[in-house]
């Protein structure tokens, strides 16, 4: 896949967070690998549900080698993020950060959806784990987030951690491409919304069976 196709599959994947309301205003990030060293990732400030080839930002791994221009946006504050995931996990080339609403709701309360007990999400994604909350934008949360999706597995594709819930924070989710990524982000928000609804019918029901 070509620069030109890696900017389209980026401002497409944009639109489909956009068309399922997983991302507003300025929210979320998204990257993709254009080479073993490189990375091209959506610039700071902007709607990605709107994007477009002026919005993409090429950034190199090591940040030690940025020579961003003058006039060139600036990469998301998410950065240290996509770079810490790409350096620990070389058979990642997409990577999607979303601030899922349910999501957030669950973690402020404490709360984490268990990814088993959905069939789609216990076959496609039974591993989801809580990365405790850190500054958005710090090492210390790129870290957390890495060594998270680095947990050891049972040595099954499976069981490897390709999606993580941020508390307070969203959600991360890493693939082969673009697709697969937006296929595990929304795979995660389906699970937080029945979660989050299961919750509340619970509650509802016990409320009532108790007049």
């Amino acid at each position: 896949m070509g620069i030109a196709d890696q900017k389209i599959a980026i401002i497409e994947a944009g639109r489909r967070l956009g068309a399922k309301g997983l991302v507003v205003a300025a929210e979320g990030n998204i990257s993709i690998r254009i080479a073993a060293d490189r990375i091209l990732v959506t610039s700071a400030g902007r709607r990605k549900d709107s994007l477009t080839t002026d919005d993409l930002v090429p950034v190199w791994l090591d940040p030690q080698h940025d020579e961003a221009a003058a006039e060139t946006p600036r990469p998301t504050s998410d950065i240290a993020i996509h770079r810490a995931i790409y350096l620990a996990r070389p058979d990642v080339s997409a990577v999607i950060h979303a601030h899922i609403p349910a999501a957030m709701a669950l973690t402020l309360a404490g709360l984490a959806p268990d990814p088993t007990s959905l069939p789609e999400t216990a076959l496609l994604l039974p591993r989801l784990p809580v990365v405790p909350f850190a500054t958005p934008g710090s090492t210390e949360l790129a870290e957390r987030v890495a060594d998270t999706l680095c947990q050891p597995s049972d040595g099954t594709a499976d069981s490897i951690v390709n999606a993580v819930l941020l508390e307070r924070h969203g959600a991360i989710a890493v693939g082969p491409d673009l697709i697969t990524a937006g296929d595990r982000i929304e795979l995660v928000d389906v699970l937080c919304r029945v979660h989050r609804d299961a919750i509340l019918i619970r509650a509802a029901s016990n409320t009532t069976v108790g007049r």
